[in-house]
């Protein structure tokens, strides 16, 4: 039949709560890119459903789905008519279908992934009353399309026997996008093994007691252990977390780095809890790592993994370990079952058997930021331009980082960029649409040194030999040893370092040996270069002015930012950025600087999320997180702010009146000499330690003429070097191609 006028027609209608953070909406997101490569339209309808508690936005992976134009997200009440209507999670439609358009099907499908109870005996759904709901919503009684094995148990018997699908609708992965070189995880072996797993702080997600615990995951340091996703449950059960274990909380980096950095994925969880999948399982066999996993996990991934009761974990581990060749073995046997049980071919066959043939061109696959399938062939190579490669160290702020994404947007499009970071802060790379990698710095990974630049050198090799770079630039004070090691095995790459200035006097002197390895030092300017007194200050470089990621005309204008930021449009608002700290510790610098503020009757916002954790009063201090933040920086009256090169170029460049408190335990950066010659030229004031008395009157100075006062830093400014690097870098390039 021929759809009503208005009614908005799709091969496939996802509906479930578009806001989860893990797996049900990563599993979404894998289906709309198979639908869309083979050619599948689809249409995504979110219910706030009762699981997520907070107004959240849409999880980012669907989101980039949908902005790359694999899916529709339909809002609204227009009909929509679908060939098939894909559940996800029964209890979103017991609970929110009333928030459904009406909606035609060809199809129903009630993908069941998790049991009705939870361990403590909550009923999420019932699935007699999600059935009829269906039926009466779809105008079709839906199959119910179990996604494994335990959850086909638990909904047995309450749902028509002859509506319950005879396979498994099993969670699919993109083999080629998680798949790590088993040469990177051999760069890495060590004495003794790194076993890990990935999951939500969640009691139901780990062992109940501590003697299982300790027997999955030791804590005595025979075992490098490391998490990511926080380990509360743990310090529950043990009163702390054990010294020789690493814990990073969740999202701290993207799992597919975390997992390259284990040798095993070790994944137990309560008894009491149905795993109805365990995605992250999946996650782990598709990069190749071998996973432990507790027996009833065995009808869903076959040989792909190892099985174990807990007291026989450490055995199982100790002797593939010890075996290379039944370990490498392993690893052949999780990367094959995950591509022909899970892989996206696999969801585009049960699509087939249920709807038939796509209404659509299928779409060529397309590369994205965590995708190891780049273009690599000579017609593709011919026709992109050449690529860069943007490398950098872990600093404490975001200064490295930054630096390089203010070169890479300037480069485009004479060159692609692409990143390869040590920073956590990474993935704010993707927000600019760049590609790029995470490796976790020496001190996140816990590696003794030599280990680590051995890792270091053999990811790196690894990328370099994925997206060929014309050029690698990395910014650091502190070249590894990698890449020296790396730079000799690629002889035909320029490379690049970016070195800011500003080294206190006579520290490093023997890193500027390491200008050899380069073809060219590039140095970003600095506003307080007249009394710059470090060894970099006389070395050879090429110089440009100070790099900002933005220009004064990229700023919001202040009633916008006020809006974005959600701030009151008339109040005066100081920003601070000093750090952690109480804000009601007058003895500290941030407490200080606060009770300063609240005397002269400004509102503070803060960028530090540590004021969020329940220190101090909240009632009027707003807690303001954004990147770049300089964008809103026309909402503040004036700043507090340490001297670190991106915050003190940005605040003066772009006319904000400022106090100046520098942090004086950097190892290498002077930001006391930035911070004492902006006071000493008029542009700002300063204070190396802050009391309340100290900062009221200069903070009410800044707010009487703070604006003529930094207005006469455009007078000694020379302008933004990072167009002036841009062209150097790709001038260098194009050197290299004549």
């Amino acid at each position: 039949m021929p759809a009503p006028p208005g009614t908005r027609t799709v091969d496939v209608l996802d509906v479930s709560d578009l806001r989860f953070p893990g797996g049900t909406s990563h599993s979404i997101a894998e289906e709309i890119t198979a639908q869309a490569r083979a050619g599948y339209t689809t249409g995504l309808i979110s219910l706030n459903g009762p699981l997520v508690a907070k107004v959240s936005p849409v999880n980012r992976l669907i989101r980039a789905g949908v902005e790359a134009g694999r899916a529709r997200l339909l809002v609204g009440r227009a009909p929509v008519r679908a060939k098939v209507v894909v559940v996800r999670h029964p209890a979103v439609l017991q609970h929110a279908a009333e928030q459904l358009p009406p909606v035609e099907a060809d199809h129903v499908v009630i993908v069941a992934n998790a049991a009705p109870f939870d361990i403590d005996g909550h009923e999420h759904y019932r699935p007699e009353a999600v059935h009829e709901i269906a039926r009466h919503r779809f105008g079709r009684e839906p199959v119910w399309a179990p996604i494994g094995p335990l959850v086909r148990t638990s909904i047995e018997g309450r749902v028509p026997a002859h509506t319950l699908a005879e396979t498994d609708w099993v969670n699919i992965i993109d083999v080629d996008a998680w798949a790590v070189d088993p040469a990177v995880r051999a760069a890495q072996r060590g004495a003794r093994p790194v076993v890990g797993r990935h999951s939500r702080s969640s009691p139901q997600k780990w062992p109940a007691d501590a003697s299982t615990l300790r027997a999955v995951y030791p804590v005595d340091g025979s075992w490098t252990v490391r998490v990511l996703g926080g380990a509360g449950p743990v310090e529950h059960l043990l009163g702390d977390l054990p010294e020789s274990w690493e814990v990073f909380e969740f999202g701290a980096m993207p799992p597919r780095d975390f997992l390259a950095s284990l040798d095993f994925f070790v994944y137990f969880h309560n008894p009491r809890w149905v795993e109805a999948f365990g995605r992250t399982i999946l996650e782990a066999l598709a990069t190749g790592v071998p996973a432990v996993l507790p027996p009833h996990f065995e009808p869903v991934f076959g040989d792909a993994a190892v099985y174990a009761e807990p007291h026989d974990v450490r055995r199982v581990v100790d002797a593939l370990y010890a075996d290379r060749a039944a370990y490498d073995a392993q690893v052949e046997r999780a990367q094959r079952t995950a591509r022909d049980r899970f892989g996206h071919e696999a969801h585009v066959a049960r699509l087939e058997r249920i709807v038939g043939a796509p209404s659509a061109t299928p779409a060529a696959p397309q590369p994205s930021p965590s995708s190891a399938a780049i273009l690599g062939t000579a017609e593709a190579a011919a026709e992109r331009p050449p690529r860069a490669l943007f490398v950098t160290s872990n600093g404490a702020g975001m200064g490295h980082l930054t630096r390089l994404l203010a070169y890479a947007q300037r480069c485009t499009p004479a060159l692609e960029p692409h990143f390869f970071s040590l920073s956590q802060a990474a993935p704010v790379v993707g927000r600019f649409g760049h590609p790029y990698e995470y490796l976790p710095s020496a001190t996140a990974t816990g590696f003794e040194p030599a280990r680590w630049h051995r890792y270091f050198a053999a990811r790196l090799s690894a990328t370099i030999e994925r997206i060929h770079p014309s050029v690698v630039v990395f910014d650091g004070t502190w070249p590894y040893e990698g890449l020296g090691l790396v730079r000799r095995a690629y002889p035909g790459i320029r490379w690049v370092w970016s070195r800011r200035g500003m080294w206190r006097p006579g520290m490093n002197r023997d890193q500027l040996a390491k200008s050899s390895w380069f073809d060219l030092v590039l140095e970003p300017g600095e506003l307080a270069a007249p009394v710059d007194e470090g060894v970099t200050a006389t070395a050879e470089a090429t110089r440009v002015g100070p790099v900002t990621l933005l220009d004064r005309d990229d700023l919001d204008t202040r009633a916008d930012a006020r809006a974005f930021l959600g701030l009151d449009p008339s109040a005066p608002l100081a920003l601070v950025s000093l750090g952690a700290g109480n804000i009601n510790d007058t003895s500290g610098d941030l407490g200080a600087v606060v009770a300063a503020l609240r005397d002269l009757g400004v509102e503070v916002c803060v960028t530090q999320p540590e004021i969020a954790t329940g220190q101090g009063r909240l009632d009027d201090v707003h807690v303001v997180r954004d990147f770049p933040l300089s964008r809103r920086y026309r909402a503040f009256d004036l700043a507090v702010s340490a001297t670190g090169y991106n915050s003190y170029h940005e605040l003066l460049r772009f006319g904000v009146p400022s106090l100046f408190v520098p942090n004086r335990s950097t190892a290498l950066d002077d930001q006391e000499g930035r911070a004492h010659f902006a006071a000493a030229q008029g542009w700002a004031h300063s204070l190396d330690v802050v009391t309340v008395d100290q900062a009221k009157p200069l903070l009410a100075e800044l707010l009487e003429r703070g604006e003529p006062m930094v207005k006469h830093v455009a007078d000694a400014d020379p302008g933004n070097g990072a167009a002036d690097a841009a062209r150097i870098l790709t001038g260098l390039v194009a050197e290299g191609q004549d």
